[in-house]
């Protein structure tokens, strides 16, 4: 039996990953609330649908990429939601980051329909999405993971089952807690440098082949030297991100200290009006404390 596939909210991660599952052949209905986001999926084979119910309305198995919690838990639950227009028996996927009582609830009303649910938040950026070499972190029913396993295939070789619904946000929100307090450490080490009057491509070379080595090097070649610093990942997601780590830590009681420093810079960001860049932009509010304005990175 054939496959049908829906994809909700084709945004800078999601588009990359529907065009994934396309390439894998199979049939694949789209919809953002964006009509020209979908328009290249739709170019490469894909069926546009002119609503979010037409697509759940005939899929066997549909992706949700959506900003955050306040988006998916109405999406999924409210009155005429993805729950109530899903087709029978349907495999609902949400690859969003959201708080871990989000997959929970909505894992709980998708069993009271006799639907199939698994949280799925990805890791590794709109050039992971675009390789198909995500991390795939989920969350729920071990038996519904292995159902839609060549699915997730499309979009990441590494999908790991981490354990009951809410589990996969739990380690989604530690995993970018840590990866942007490692970058904000690299860029206020790497600003220390250029005030002294070292070289950024020359440090970043040492660095990485050294012990302060870490995938945030990665950002020197692809945004702090060319000075590009369009998303990839966004400043508000990231904020958004970090204030999920936030509460789980206080309801887990682990007092924490490295993420407050990180979420000060991500607010810094979103108050010079930035929250819809990479959150490499950073370095820039770095380097206008350090008065580094007019050196060359």
């Amino acid at each position: 039996m054939t496959i049908s596939v829906g994809f909700i909210g084709l945004g800078n991660m999601g588009n990359p990953m529907a065009l994934n599952v396309l390439k894998q052949g199979y049939a694949l209905t789209v919809f953002d609330m964006n009509p020209n986001a979908i328009k290249n999926v739709v170019a490469a084979g894909a069926k546009g649908a002119s609503s979010a119910a037409d697509v759940l309305a005939n899929a066997d198995v549909v992706f949700t990429s959506l900003p955050g919690s306040p988006e998916v838990e109405p999406f999924y639950l409210a009155a005429g939601g993805a729950i109530e227009k899903a087709k029978a028996g349907a495999v609902l996927i949400d690859l969003s980051s959201v708080l871990p009582a989000t997959p929970r609830k909505i894992e709980a009303a998708a069993k009271a329909r006799g639907l199939k649910f698994l949280e799925a938040p990805v890791s590794g950026g709109v050039t992971g999405a675009r390789a198909a070499t995500l991390a795939v972190m989920t969350g729920g029913d071990a038996a519904v993971l292995e159902q839609v396993r060549p699915l997730l295939d499309a979009i990441g070789k590494n999908i790991y089952h981490v354990g009951p619904a809410g589990a996969a946000n739990t380690i989604k929100a530690i995993n970018n807690m840590m990866s942007t307090v490692n970058a904000c450490a690299m860029m206020e080490g790497f600003a220390v440098g250029l005030k002294a009057g070292l070289d950024l491509k020359t440090m970043a070379d040492i660095v990485k082949a050294s012990s302060g080595n870490s995938n945030a090097l990665a950002r020197v070649d692809r945004a702090l030297i060319p000075r590009d610093f369009e998303p990839g990942f966004k400043v508000a997601l990231m904020n958004k991100d970090l204030e999920t780590f936030h509460t789980i830590a206080k309801e887990v009681h682990v007092p924490v200290s490295f993420s407050n420093m990180a979420q000060h810079y991500q607010q810094s960001a979103l108050a010079a009006g930035l929250g819809e860049k990479d959150t490499s932009v950073i370095f820039t509010l770095i380097e206008q404390r350090a008065a580094l304005a007019g050196k060359k990175a």
